[in-house]
């Protein structure tokens, strides 16, 4: 009888760890940086970030969700991909002309580990069983409309230079942890993260070879 209870329990724990990571395309990017010191993404929790902020929960209930949030709102800083390294170690300029043609994501996206669920409904992209109200995230059929842009770039790349050319942009991300119950009983357990892009541009760098060289 105790092997069957502590086989039930192992078969609950496996169920509930957050090791299933469902992702949006901003987990994607070439980088991420936060404004503020110890800020994190959801991907990035170990399990002492989730021990901690299980923690902060208020405890069983009898239905619903039980929610805590870990960051809200931190800006945050990314280069979504770098579209062009050229470097010229010759004696004459270098001219090119490029042409792109990007498409801007989603304004809002979500990530969720553990049994946290997402869903679609339409266009909109969302957490299942109404954790979008509980932790107070609305959507609208706009955020999530994508943009075709179209850029022509005539580059002159100088000698002795390093061009980058990459797509940089700003955004804010909140993230936590919740647990769901019925009647009781924890069926629900795992982190959720929103990520709202607020601007999106192309980075055009110059930099000296030999100075480039000397610093790295």
């Amino acid at each position: 009888m105790k092997k069957i209870i502590l086989l039930q329990l192992l078969m609950l724990l496996m169920l509930f760890q957050p090791t299933l990571f469902k992702a949006n395309e901003y987990d994607t990017y070439q980088s991420i940086d936060f404004e503020t010191y110890g800020a994190k993404l959801l991907k990035d929790f170990r399990p002492y970030d989730y021990n901690k902020h299980y923690a902060q929960l208020e405890g069983r209930r009898f239905w619903g969700w039980d929610t805590v949030t870990a960051h809200n709102n931190e800006k945050i800083t990314f280069i979504k991909e770098t579209l062009i390294i050229i470097e010229n170690q010759g004696p004459t300029s270098i001219d090119q002309s490029y042409y792109f043609k990007t498409t801007e994501q989603a304004k809002r996206q979500i990530s969720a580990t553990g049994s946290i669920g997402t869903e679609t409904s339409g266009k909109v992209k969302g957490f299942k069983l109404g954790l979008d109200q509980k932790i107070n995230v609305k959507y609208t059929t706009e955020d999530q409309s994508k943009v075709e842009e179209k850029s022509d770039l005539k580059i002159k790349v100088d000698p002795m230079t390093k061009l980058t050319v990459e797509v940089y942009g700003e955004g804010r991300i909140t993230n936590g942890v919740g647990k769901y119950y019925r009647f009781f009983r924890n069926t629900r357990t795992g982190g959720w993260e929103v990520f709202t892009l607020t601007t999106e541009y192309f980075s055009v760098v110059k930099e000296r070879l030999d100075d480039y060289e000397y610093t790295h």
